[in-house]
């Protein structure tokens, strides 16, 4: 999304131009301000197609409806499949306005059957277009199925095995389940002997997400509770196998229909993956809202971020939802911060503290450490869930390039 006004954590409706000219955006950014509660979040300069898809805000993701103006003029084909992604994507949520020069009677049938709801010919009247957003509003306040919004895929990658990622990642979820109360998903997504369930205390884990992705085809809610175990503190878990003959590696789309249907189905989807599924990587990557790479403050660990880091940042859409994960730090940490940052040559969005011997203990007792315990871990960790919850802006990498390790000579 190319720009994004200010505006409350959750407008009541949030407004977003596709593919729109200079008229339109101004025309949409103008009726906005004329309707309580309605916000112009931004514009996308692509059409929204299998192969491009967005990082959606946190300000979309929390509106409580959005409406979507979508220029036919550009290009009809992928206009209409544009209409018919974000309908699949927001559901009942979304008002889709389609815009163009000339709408024919065939296009506009066209159109309405992929989920456009109303059509303005070019110049939009910003009047006419706020009395729409007006008409939007009131059925949205009296429909009871609308929804609060899509989830958000969040992954985690570790620089290097025994960074402790599946450990932040499940405490991160009992933080989302139990201190927001966020219906959430942790899936283990290790090929085999993960330890999702062992940290959790669960056992009887018998499907996994691999065998998800082979029904992708038939996936409903019936289905998913199959492969859904429920930890006692409301967090679904889908483990990862006891044994296996490799990963599946998804075919087609089998990734991304998933991935839909489960943020339809959670607030939160977590991730808790490895670098070394290469092809499994690349889905997971384009997939996901926010990638999390784990690493501790050691020599060997960032080495292997700052490669990581490097791979990632060749991707533009890649390097927007990147955060970095220092953890098991302290004040005597050898390596400080800021040498981290100029070593990988990208910030550190959450430092985590020690806290070896507790985890150890939560480990052996097959349970979490409770979010209501006080301590450093857990003040880092209610902050980390505030942030995603709440939105946060991305981080900018830091500007030039830097001789990697430099603070080793």
């Amino acid at each position: 999304m190319t720009s994004e006004m200010n505006s409350p954590d959750r407008p009541s409706q949030a407004i977003f131009s596709v593919c729109a000219d200079e008229t339109v955006v101004n025309a949409a950014t103008t009726a906005a301000g004329k309707v309580m509660g309605a916000h112009f979040t931004g514009e996308f300069r692509d059409y929204i197609t299998s192969d491009k898809r967005p990082q959606f805000s946190p300000l979309l993701k929390n509106a409580a409806s959005c409406v979507a103006l979508i220029d036919f003029d550009r290009d009809m084909e992928l206009a209409l499949e544009t209409t018919e992604r974000l309908h699949q994507i927001f559901l009942k949520k979304i008002s889709i306005v389609g815009v163009g020069a000339q709408l024919d009677a065939g296009l506009l049938l066209r159109a309405v059957r992929k989920g456009c709801t109303e059509f303005l010919t070019k110049p939009v009247d910003p009047a006419e277009l706020a009395a729409s957003l007006e008409r939007f509003h009131a059925v949205m306040a009296v429909d009871p199925h609308t929804q609060s919004g899509i989830g958000r895929v969040i992954a985690f990658f570790g620089a290097k095995g025994g960074v402790g990622t599946t450990m932040l990642a499940v405490h991160l979820a009992t933080h989302l389940v139990r201190q927001h109360g966020k219906k959430t998903l942790l899936i283990d997504h290790r090929p085999q002997l993960g330890h999702v369930a062992l940290y959790l205390g669960l056992k009887d884990t018998q499907y996994h997400f691999d065998e998800l992705l082979r029904n992708s085809d038939r996936l409903d809610s019936e289905l998913l509770n199959g492969f859904v175990v429920r930890h006692r503190s409301g967090l679904d878990v889908i483990a990862s196998p006891e044994m296996s003959g490799g990963p599946h590696e998804p075919k087609g789309d089998q990734f991304e229909q998933v991935m839909d249907f489960l943020r339809r189905e959670y607030d939160y989807v977590l991730i808790d993956s490895s670098v070394r599924l290469q092809d499994s990587k690349t889905s997971i990557v384009d997939q996901s809202d926010e990638i999390y790479i784990v690493s501790t403050p050691d020599v060997a660990a960032l080495r292997d971020l700052a490669r990581l880091v490097e791979n990632l940042s060749l991707s533009e859409s890649a390097t927007s939802k990147l955060r970095v994960v220092v953890n098991r730090s302290t004040a005597t940490d050898s390596v400080t911060s800021d040498q981290i940052e100029k070593a990988v040559r990208f910030p550190i969005s959450i430092a985590i503290p020690n806290n070896y011997f507790e985890l150890q203990r939560a480990i052996n007792d097959g349970e979490p450490i409770p979010p209501q315990r006080r301590s450093e871990f857990n003040q880092a960790l209610a902050q980390w869930a505030s942030r995603i919850v709440y939105g946060m802006s991305s981080p900018k990498p830091p500007a030039g390039k830097r001789r990697l390790f430099a603070f080793l000579r």
